[in-house]
């Protein structure tokens, strides 16, 4: 499990989330072929304005290695090639990510807006233009699940059955986006983490992901085993508000496109404009606008919701 410190700001506290699992073995790995262990305390007395670089700091000893803090520095002539790759890495991870207990309360949240300030400081740094993933290319990447499935995870895509939601009035009216997320019905318009004890607090990202991967969900890219098929590929995406502040869940189907059923009414495979839904982060979600990420489902995390 890994701490990661974005050090960005001056005045203000800076974010952390928490990465376990899988992606946190691969960003130490890699953090450890770009870093020494003096570059924390380097950053600490030469850096200047702007965005400096990340802390990294292992919260057990199960990740390997023998630094419990690491600095990945941005500080030119470090910004360029790797250093970058690797902080386009750390960026991504926030998507489903934990904040830290030790988290000030005035820490940004977790949620889309600040990948995409982070994001656009990156793109400022020395060597950024001629490294990064080109905003044309990364949309191409994120929404190309099957190539992605294929490399990291295998997933299952299931057939677009909407008659099994909308044909009986108790299916449809009693079930909602996280029941048709989960492909399972309970008749309870189920919420994330009320099956495990740990439904969230707050409509936000960071809080229905937690409740999400409490009953039993992975980020995406975190594989479950063949023990637990059926593993649907979900995105989460939340209506921020002011007023009208909700959550709302998508299914990839077989056909390459997505499903998803908007409260108690009917399910379907079209957005707000009555577009087919081939990729969730662009379709017309009305006031839900802040896309939280992708996240993988299972059996035992079906079977868990409530």
């Amino acid at each position: 499990m890994l701490q990661i410190t974005a050090d960005v700001f001056s005045g203000r506290s800076q974010p952390s989330w928490i990465v376990d699992d899988a992606e946190a073995t691969a960003i130490a790995r890699e953090l450890a072929d770009l870093t020494s262990p003096e570059e924390a305390a380097e950053a600490s007395a030469t850096g200047g304005l702007g965005f400096r670089g990340f802390f990294v700091e292992s919260l057990s000893d199960e990740i390997g290695g023998d630094v419990a803090t690491s600095y990945l520095s941005l500080a030119p002539p470090e910004s360029s090639g790797r250093r970058l790759e690797l902080a386009e890495r750390l960026i991504a991870s926030i998507e489903g990510a934990a904040a830290p207990q030790t988290a000030p309360a005035d820490a940004l949240p977790l949620e889309a807006p600040l990948q995409q300030f982070l994001r656009e400081q990156l793109e400022q740094l020395p060597g950024a233009e001629d490294t990064l993933t080109a905003p044309d290319q990364r949309q191409a990447q994120l929404t190309d699940d099957e190539v992605a499935a294929a490399i990291t995870c295998t997933i299952e895509l299931g057939t677009f059955n909407p008659g099994f939601w909308n044909n009986d009035a108790t299916v449809r009216t009693r079930n909602n986006c996280y029941n048709y997320a989960s492909n399972w019905r309970t008749d309870t318009f189920a919420q994330p983490g009320r099956g495990s004890g740990a439904m969230y607090t707050a409509i936000t990202c960071a809080e229905v992901s937690r409740g999400a991967m409490s009953d039993g969900m992975h980020r995406r890219f975190q594989c479950f085993p063949d023990s637990e098929k059926p593993r649907y590929l979900v995105a989460l995406v939340v209506a921020p508000g002011p007023g009208f502040v909700d959550f709302h869940w998508f299914r990839k189907q077989k056909g390459g496109f997505w499903g998803h059923k908007p409260g108690g009414t009917a399910a379907r495979n079209t957005d707000n404009s009555g577009v087919l839904i081939t990729n969730p982060e662009t379709a017309n979600r009305g006031p839900y606008t802040s896309f939280c990420g992708y996240f993988y489902g299972c059996d035992s995390q079906r079977r868990r919701i409530r």
